[in-house]
């Protein structure tokens, strides 16, 4: 069933809604397919088999196509979902279960295919969190690369609306390096806004309390993502609280 709406939240879209490869059903079908042809074969082999044999053989028939209609049901109810915001999965027939992830705690994003995999165009999505979350994996993605390739535009996107920049090179030298500390009541001296090797830096907005709140906070989100190191986060967050 498709991603109710009314789970969205404000300014929130779909961007792509997956089921699992039809890998997901591989062993029972394999099983059925196998089950039923054995079935024939021994009919047609033994055609005056006791009854007891035909019993047997339409037992096996049964459980292998009861195995394969609940893995069906299964895989109609399992969905993964990017949004603008968020990854979300949910499962479960009866009971329902549901996983979601933040697309501004992803640290990291890859896939893993093995040789079967990539002839069926399937494999395990890995996205590493922040924080105790760890590494979470999607298995049976439909082409892990190209959904990793939209989460990654979902993530460029989100902190671009959010005001924090994507660093494109080494990350050291996203504040030109060590900013020296001052004495308090002198200013710090300016820093010169051109990026060294084309590496983009956190935007100048007018001085005021509000500006300076909101780059701190910046600052402080690219600190817990790992992208500065604690001395970079200290001697900017040092030129920022001067400018009060």
């Amino acid at each position: 069933m498709p991603f109710p709406r009314r789970l969205l939240t404000e300014d929130e879209e779909v961007v792509v809604e997956i089921r699992p490869h039809w890998a997901f059903l591989g062993k029972p079908l394999v099983t059925a397919v196998a089950v039923v042809a054995l079935s024939i074969a021994v009919m047609v082999a033994f055609s005056d088999a006791p009854p007891a044999v035909l019993y047997v053989l339409l037992v096996l028939v049964a459980c292998s196509a009861l195995w394969l209609v609940g893995r069906l049901v299964r895989w109609f109810a399992t969905s993964l979902v990017v949004t603008t915001t968020r990854i979300v999965q949910r499962s479960g027939v009866f009971g329902r279960t549901g996983l979601e992830l933040r697309l501004e705690r992803v640290n990291q994003l890859s896939y893993h295919q093995g040789i079967l995999d990539r002839i069926l165009r399937t494999g395990e999505l890995h996205v590493e969190m922040g924080g105790e979350t760890g590494v979470v994996v999607f298995d049976r993605v439909p082409r892990p690369s190209a959904v990793q390739s939209i989460i990654t535009e979902q993530i460029d996107a989100l902190r671009h609306r959010a005001g924090v920049p994507i660093p494109a090179g080494p990350v050291r030298d996203l504040f030109d390096g060590a900013v020296p500390t001052v004495p308090r009541g002198m200013r710090a001296p300016q820093i010169d806004d051109t990026p060294p090797s084309g590496i983009p830096r956190m935007p100048r907005t007018p001085a005021g309390d509000d500006s300076v709140a909101d780059r701190l906070m910046q600052l402080d989100e690219l600190r817990r993502r790992g992208i500065v190191t604690e001395a970079e986060f200290a001697l900017k967050k040092a030129e920022l609280l001067d400018r009060l």
